[in-house]
């Protein structure tokens, strides 16, 4: 279910769509709230040779407004029957780079709903983040190691076919809403042990009373492990 403000952007995209007419190279129009909180709107320009979806059109005309370019809520309707459709693969992908944040409308299974690009986007190739200077790729915790590592007593995480190098990171703490926090860190060393090796100090480096306490922990993300399995013990600092 939509919000009422959301609503209303699928009203303003649905008014415009119905006025294109007739016209096949103009199909679709798209709808979005800028971070001022106006509406802009943007219509394809259907081309054999691959002309612009509406949603990368509205990209262009936000940045006359503010550059780097910020949408709220985006939406794209199609004109004769006013269907809301997702956007493409490569929509997706650009909104993803414009601003993580983005929220679009789609057809749920319930009707009208807003959902986050990353949920339409769940294993997109983030660039910013190899970039020199960059954020750092995601590093997924478990939210309810949140308060341990803004506390400083959780300054580890053992992780298992989960690759890490030294370099900036960003911890991610998914939680059960569809929200996320994000704390900036620093892997400052990564060392490779085996399952038995762990010791009762790598269990108070990463938050826990004692190594039996890890190893419990391991056991519940992740199945099946046994004294042999390699990890790597991740060592980091929070930066803010």
């Amino acid at each position: 279910m939509l919000s009422e403000r959301d609503w209303n952007l699928v009203r303003h995209a649905t008014g415009l769509a119905e006025s294109l007419g007739e016209h096949d190279d103009h199909t679709v129009v798209s709808a979005a709230y800028d971070e001022t909180g106006e509406i802009v709107t943007g219509v394809n320009a259907y081309h054999f040779t691959g002309g612009p979806c509406a949603e990368l059109v509205l990209l262009g005309r936000a940045a006359e407004r503010a550059v780097p370019v910020r949408v709220e809520t985006i939406v794209a309707v199609m004109k004769g029957n006013g269907a809301v459709i997702s956007p493409c693969g490569r929509c997706r992908q650009v909104l993803f780079d414009y601003h993580q944040e983005t929220r679009v409308v789609v057809h749920g299974p319930n009707g009208l709903e807003s959902v986050g690009i990353r949920e339409l986007l769940p294993h997109a190739f983030d660039w910013h983040a190899y970039e020199p200077g960059g954020p750092g790729p995601a590093l997924h915790m478990h939210p309810a190691y949140l308060d341990a590592v803004r506390a400083g007593t959780k300054t580890t995480t053992v992780r298992v076919h989960d690759p890490v190098s030294p370099g900036p990171v960003r911890l991610v703490f998914d939680h059960g809403d569809g929200t996320s926090t994000r704390i900036d860190a620093v892997v400052t060393e990564v060392r490779a042990a085996s399952l038995r090796e762990l010791t009762d100090e790598d269990a108070r480096r990463d938050g826990f009373d004692d190594r039996q306490a890890l190893l419990e922990a391991l056991e519940f993300h992740y199945p099946g492990i046994a004294p042999a399995t390699q990890v790597d013990v991740v060592h980091f600092e929070t930066t803010r």
